[in-house]
Formats: structure tokens, C-alpha cells, sequence
């Protein structure tokens, strides 16, 4: 069921959390869209209003940062407004056992944050804070590339890289991780030409999908859900542990012909 990133759905979590917790518990805020931004702001302000402590992402970045940052700051949970304003939810920290620590929430946790949402009426009324919220710092869109880097650096076969790319995605994190690689990125003109959806989950390029598939293979193995269908997805469900779409176009990229 698609849940919408209203103010009543940041109160049921907070609800939700403080059960879990059993104190003040730490929310992270991402949100995909410069234009959502307010309602990620109204947000924080609700989750201090209501005893919680929230942390928001320092800018519009794809989904697979926010859920990164719930393991690298021991947050309890996490909020991703998507352009659409349909909300992801990850839990961590004191709300989930460690091997769940950044996945998306189950169906389970969902039904008690739901249950917790009818809970609440007017939503004009909920209590907001003025100020208590952090900033999560731009040290962790670093620490999110060295992770891809690192990754990159286990699959990387020898071989020519591409004498260049161009590239198509929104947050300009692809654009740093492929600098940081060495590999040229050009407007025009590009022998490679890579494309990730604006939530950071789908990845599609000039060349056709199974030569794409064929070229990741090294890194797709260690996939315990190889996926299907055309263009090449996020295979970690907490974006942690394995490749997402920014780390597999930077890894074609690096892999070359």
C-alpha cells in the first residue's frame, strides 16, 4: 500500500518508535525532490514536537544514501519522501535486530505504523517544534562514495575504460563517484551514455541490458535475488550491503569494453 508523507504518517512513526525504543529515538528525514523539501522540514518539526529527534538530509538525494546514513549514524528509523510524495520507511538502530539494521520496514512494523497513524485527527493540531532538528553533513555523501568506490574496487576487471561518458542523474553523486574512479565524464559525445532513475534504484545505458548483465556478472553473483526485467535494479533491500544503481553505472563505466 502506497503511504503518502503526510504529517500524520510522521506522527504514527513517532509513535511507532518511541514504543520500540523506549525513549527518545533518532529519525532520519531524505527526500528525493528540491520541492519536497518543505514537507521533510514540516516533518522534522513534528518528530521534535512529539519527543523524537530528527536528523534531514542536507539536500534532494537519491534513496539509497538515506537508508546508507541510518547504519552510518545509528539513527532508529528513516522517512524518504519520493518526488510522487509517497513515503519509504527504514527502521534501525533499537527498532530492529542487526540484519535488518537500513532495510526497508516489513509488512508487520508497516501494520503497527498504520494502526498508529488512525490514531491521530487534525493534523493542524499536532504539536511542532520549532527548532531541535540536525542536518545530516555532506561527510556522508563522502562516506557513501568511498563505499561505492571500495565496492567498485572488488569487481573491477583489467581492461580499457570508456574513452568517456555521459551522464543522466539528478543528484550529481554518479558524476563524483566516476570522477573519483578516473573515468571522463562529457555533454557530448560520449561512448557510454548511463541514465539512473531519480531514486537511485534503476540503471539504464546505451549499451543493450545483457550486455550490461554480462559486464556486472562478477558483482550480481553475490545477489541473493538476481533481478529481471529491463534496466538493472538495486539488488540490496537496505542499499547497504551490495550494489545499487549509482554503484553498478560506476562500475560499468570503470569495467569498460
Amino acid at each position: 500500500m502506497t503511504r503518502c508523507a503526510d504529517p500524520s504518517l510522521f506522527a504514527g512513526i513517532a509513535s511507532f518508535l518511541s514504543a520500540a525504543t523506549r525513549g527518545r529515538f533518532r529519525l532520519i528525514i531524505g527526500y528525493e525532490a528540491s520541492h519536497t523539501g518543505d514537507l521533510a522540514r514540516d516533518g522534522a518539526a513534528i518528530i521534535e514536537g512529539l519527543g523524537g529527534h530528527a536528523l534531514l538530509m542536507p539536500r534532494a538525494l537519491p534513496a539509497p544514501l538515506t537508508a546508507f546514513s541510518v547504519r552510518m549514524v545509528m539513527a532508529d528509523g528513516a522517512l524518504y519522501i519520493r518526488s510522487s510524495g509517497e513515503a519509504l520507511i527504514y527502521l534501525g538502530g533499537r527498532a530492529v535486530d542487526r540484519s535488518r539494521e537500513g532495510a526497508l520496514a516489513s509488512d508487520t512494523d508497516l501494520a503497527l505504523i498504520d494502526e498508529a497513524v488512525a490514531t491521530f485527527g487534525d493534523e493542524t493540531s499536532l504539536p511542532r517544534a520549532e527548532d531541535g532538528w540536525e542536518s545530516v553533513g555532506d561527510g556522508m555523501i563522502g562516506a557513501y562514495v568511498d563505499r561505492c568506490a571500495s565496492r567498485i574496487a572488488s569487481v573491477e576487471a583489467s581492461g580499457t575504460r570508456p574513452a568517456s561518458v555521459s551522464v543522466d542523474e539528478a543528484s550529481g553523486l554518479l558524476v563524483t563517484l566516476l570522477e573519483r574512479l578516473g573515468v571522463p565524464v562529457v555533454e557530448e559525445g560520449a561512448t557510454l551514455s548511463l541514465t539512473v532513475s531519480a531514486d537511485g534504484r534503476t540503471l539504464t545505458t546505451s549499451l543493450p541490458d545483457q550486455d550490461v548483465r554480462a559486464a556486472l556478472a562478477n558483482a550480481l553473483t553475490t545477489s541473493p535475488a538476481i533481478p529481471h526485467g529491463p534496466g538493472l535494479y538495486c539488488v540490496d533491500p537496505a542499499f547497504v550491503l551490495d550494489a545499487d544503481g549509482l554503484c553498478a553505472a560506476a562500475t560499468l563505466a570503470a569495467l569498460g569494453d
